[in-house]
């Protein structure tokens, strides 16, 4: 399956972009109005965003998604969930620009609507109501709930502008052209709410029902629509519900319509019916669980392979992280750099090979870890991806395997050159000094001792010489 934050990466950078200014009522709506609705962990990421923006530049100086979850204690998916929260509510935009060698984001942070706003939205109304609870509701809203007092009382004695001031019309027209210069400026673009669309709503079929009866059409708003729609959404009322409900709100001698009470028996009729509030399907963290028990079940058919903890990190390691990313961070660990042609030769094996992303990073730490050496290789990387991509190797764990099995016949190699060497070394030795040190001489060499009389191989002893000479050779040719 193909979660969407593994397109996501710890070195990935970002700026921040400030909308509007965040008054301390608009701190207070988002700690007890927003909190409850996208968690503690949206909360924290919209709270940590708003205080990188540089005060009087609306911006933030770059940053990695790295300090981001270090701050957050958070890892990629719960970072992506958190992110997507605040944009379905409302209260962040995000932008991508992508190229071959990185990835920058920009997050733009809105303001919250207004406790007026809110409370009179439908959508968000609602929604704090099903997640708190009546009584917790009423407590939230009496703390943004002003005292009136009786204006009838009182006189009204408020100044108006000219009555106070008195200006130039003149000046005005010369400063015309400055005073409508373009630019963009703080909180010049108010945040709106979230909203629903009414692909799974038939009006048409809603009010064919409808006009049958007493109700009055023009009753019913736009307003009123979207009120409908919302609640559509939030407890699944068909079209011929909410004819019915609209019917039992309606006033049967004039055909207006009581939006108060029509919300308070949709409400009634679900809550009776159901007996338990609306749950909010985050469909996210499905995936989420979903991709933890994969893990899960994936780490223990890796441990059923015989495979190492330190074998099975490499392996989750280089199925989480983009193959560019993955000799960066290498590349960076040795304090060393990606030169522009690693960087191609990366590029053309991934376009060519047809090998998972996964098995390419395997390959990577092949080439600069396990054989140590400073740059990823060029003929070699394409020797070794061409030889996986001929024998399918299409997972880490397979890539694994083939790098045991090269390094094992590098070993073996490695070995055989050794005491091929020494035998030369020994040769020469004797050629040029006419003697022997005799520490280096085997036991039948020495003087005294009685040699050993050779015993020639049967047949079987040859055949399996033969055979593990063949292996040696065949080793030989896969190695390097």
């Amino acid at each position: 399956m193909n979660y969407p934050w593994k397109n996501m990466s710890p070195k990935d950078g970002f700026m921040v972009r400030q909308n509007a200014q965040l008054s301390d009522i608009d701190q207070k709506v988002l700690t007890f109005l927003y909190q409850p609705l996208i968690g503690s962990n949206a909360y924290s990421l919209y709270m940590t965003l708003w205080t990188e923006v540089g005060e009087e530049t609306y911006w933030s100086n770059g940053i990695l998604h790295s300090e981001l979850l270090t701050l957050l204690n958070i890892g990629i998916p719960e970072l992506y969930q958190a992110r997507i929260k605040l944009e379905a509510i409302g209260l962040l935009k995000s932008y991508l620009k992508s190229s071959q060698s990185d990835k920058v984001y920009i997050y733009e942070l809105l303001a919250p609507q207004s406790s007026a706003t809110f409370f009179r939205d439908d959508l968000l109304s609602l929604l704090l109501f099903e997640t708190v609870g009546e009584r917790k509701f009423k407590v939230l809203r009496s703390r943004f709930i002003i005292s009136s007092f009786d204006k009838e009382k009182y006189e009204e004695i408020t100044k108006s502008f000219l009555d106070v001031y008195h200006f130039d019309a003149n000046l005005l027209k010369q400063e015309e052209k400055l005073l409508k210069e373009s630019v963009e400026l703080i909180g010049e673009n108010p945040a709106k709410g979230p909203t629903v669309d009414a692909q799974t709503f038939d009006f048409k079929f809603f009010y064919t029902g409808l006009n049958k009866h007493y109700v009055n059409r023009s009753a019913i708003t736009k307003e009123l629509e979207s009120t409908m729609l919302v609640l559509h959404t939030m407890y699944g009322i068909n079209e011929l519900d909410m004819q019915q409900y609209i019917l039992e709100a309606s006033d049967i001698d004039t055909g207006n319509i009581d939006e108060r009470k029509f919300k308070s028996i949709v409400y009634r009729h679900y809550h009776d019916d159901k007996q338990e509030k609306v749950k909010l399907e985050d469909v996210v963290e499905k995936d989420i669980q979903a991709n933890q028990n994969q893990n899960k079940n994936r780490k223990g058919y890796l441990r059923q392979q015989g495979l190492t903890d330190n074998e099975i990190n490499l392996i989750e390691a280089s199925e989480e992280i983009s193959p560019y990313d993955f000799m960066t961070s290498i590349k960076e660990q040795k304090g060393g750099y990606v030169t522009k042609n690693e960087e191609w030769t990366l590029q053309e094996i991934l376009s060519k090979a047809n090998l998972p992303s996964a098995v390419i990073n395997i390959l990577i730490h092949y080439i600069l870890v396990i054989r140590d050496n400073p740059i990823f290789e060029k003929a070699l990387a394409y020797k070794i991806s061409n030889d996986w991509a001929q024998n399918k190797v299409v997972s880490p764990e397979m890539a694994l395997q083939k790098v045991k099995t090269m390094y094992q016949d590098n070993a073996e190699k490695k070995q055989q050159s050794q005491k091929k060497q020494y035998s030369n070394t020994a040769s020469s030795n004797y050629g040029k000094n006419n003697k022997i040190r005799t520490e280096t001489l085997p036991e039948w060499a020495k003087d005294g001792s009685v040699a050993k009389t050779e015993k020639p191989m049967s047949e079987t002893e040859k055949q399996a010489f033969m055979d593990r000479l063949k292996k040696i050779q065949s080793f030989g040719k896969e190695g390097d």
